[in-house]
């Protein structure tokens, strides 16, 4: 039990793997963090498109994980930034609710926690193949990966977040192939931290 969070709903989605729920709680508590600061600077500097792109990716992944009052706070901030109502009330609300969740994922999960390294050890292997495939479709701008990422899908649900997947394949489907690469260089990134190495090296050869 985690304190804010319906774990029991969102381990179902995970088809009852505690690890790679419990790896997916610590990968989302390091990189939402700064969340609420990132919104503030993005509206400081006249950017609301990228505001509410982070509260609409922090309400996705909050929900995903069962963090359901969260998503609630993210997605009244994305209301406010839509509307063009005052911000700053809804946005105080939401990082002192993910304040909290991450409190509380990091006293259940402790960052020294196994999980941390190579809970996707098993799945990663099995996803390795298909996510170097699309990567190379995306780095030539070859039609085809539209067909590729849905055909792939269920094996990047072994590894990626819902919202993950749904970023791609609208970047995909959208032919926004640099927005796409850009994103599944990130997330394997993110997954590196979590002692995640897929040979080959992925780097993004646009940048």
């Amino acid at each position: 039990m985690i304190p804010g969070i319906d774990t029991a709903t969102a381990l179902s989605r995970t088809g009852g793997n505690r690890k790679r729920y419990e790896s997916l709680l610590a990968r989302f508590a390091d990189s939402q963090s700064t969340a609420p600061s990132d919104i503030h600077t993005a509206l400081a500097t006249e950017d609301p498109p990228a505001a509410r792109r982070i509260a609409h990716s922090l309400k996705g992944a909050s929900a995903n994980l069962g963090a359901n009052s969260l998503a609630e706070e993210a997605a009244k901030v994305e209301e406010a930034i839509e509307s063009g109502r005052a911000v700053a009330p809804a946005l105080a609300a939401l990082s002192q609710s993910l304040s909290a969740t991450i409190a509380a994922i990091r006293a259940a999960v402790p960052a020294e926690s196994p999980v941390h390294l190579g809970a996707y050890s098993i799945d990663s292997a099995s996803v390795s193949q298909p996510l170097a495939r699309l990567k190379r479709l995306l780095e030539t701008d070859d039609g085809e990966a539209s067909d590729v990422i849905l055909e792939v899908r269920p094996q990047l649900s072994k590894i990626l977040t819902a919202p993950e997947i749904e970023a791609l394949i609208s970047d995909v489907g959208n032919f926004a192939y640099g927005d796409a690469l850009n994103s599944l260089s990130k997330i394997l990134a993110s997954l590196a931290d979590l002692g995640v190495n897929l040979c080959p090296p992925y780097r993004n050869k646009r940048s």
